[in-house]
């Protein structure tokens, strides 16, 4: 195979096809396209010109760092694909980052394995996880206005 590591964000529609490709849901063009320019770093892995394998670092760039988006094509899972991203991550991380840096990410399982290599500990008893519901629940809200 000729496989190629690049450490530039792929072309939005190529990044969106690669999420279905590896059973993530749809995203939006233009939001992705967004997300894709804000990255702090992102890794592509090509198998000749085919988008195989993705991940990126958001954040600040000072204190907080959140690890995005690993995703491989399910036609080359479980051959080292993730461990290579993870690698290049890994030596952002090394080269950017401070002791005190806060660096989080959120898995699916059995994603944590992969991490846990990388790591990335669950978290201690004293502290939780937490994801904003995004959903907008207008049926229980009144708003008066007043004239």
């Amino acid at each position: 195979m000729d496989m190629q590591l690049v450490y530039e964000a792929p072309e939005a529609q190529d990044y969106i096809s690669l999420r279905l490709r590896a059973g993530m849901e749809n995203k939006d063009l233009d939001r992705s396209k967004t997300a894709l320019k804000n990255s702090l770093f992102t890794v592509s892995l090509y198998d000749k010109e085919k988008l195989i394998g993705f991940g990126r670092v958001v954040g600040d760039g000072g204190i907080t760092y959140v690890v995005s988006d690993i995703m491989v094509d399910k036609d080359y899972q479980r051959r080292g694909y993730a461990e290579q991203i993870m690698k290049a991550i890994d030596c952002y991380f090394e080269e950017n980052s401070h002791e005190d840096s806060y660096i989080c990410l959120i898995a699916n399982c059995p994603a944590d394995l992969l991490y846990h290599k990388h790591r990335f500990e669950y978290l201690p008893d004293n502290k939780c996880g937490m994801l904003r519901n995004q959903k907008k629940e207008n049926d229980n809200i009144n708003v008066r206005t007043t004239v």
